[in-house]
């Protein structure tokens, strides 16, 4: 799992941030790194009237051997869109292998499975 970590705009990573982004992707994201290609996270300003001065973090997870998730969250504090961002991306690719698991061997049944007559 190669981790790239960018900026966009005026949002300046500092060494603290992006040791916070490697970590809680490490554990976030750890259990699938043999199945994970790419993580790269951007961090870019989400300067709105609503937010006020906020920090959007986008997380794109290619996953392998196809297929890709992307999740996205917005936060006045860099860590807090971070911890958000990564707990978001962690569901969303352990749901996308489910579905991929489910569409090679077919759907979970619950139950027994059978009536008895």
């Amino acid at each position: 799992m190669r981790i790239q970590i960018r900026s966009r705009n005026v949002v300046k990573v500092t060494e603290a941030l992006r040791t916070h982004v490697e970590r809680r992707l490490g554990l976030a994201l750890g259990r699938f790194a043999e199945r994970i290609g790419r993580v790269l996270v951007r961090f870019s300003d989400a300067n709105d009237h609503r937010n006020g001065s906020a920090m959007r973090c986008q997380i794109d997870v290619s996953l392998r051997p196809s297929g890709s998730v992307r999740v996205e969250d917005t936060d006045a504090d860099p860590f807090a869109v971070v911890d958000h961002a990564t707990d978001r991306v962690s569901r969303s690719v352990a749901l996308a292998f489910e579905e991929g698991v489910e569409a090679l061997i077919g759907p979970r049944t619950s139950g027994s499975g059978g009536s008895k007559t």
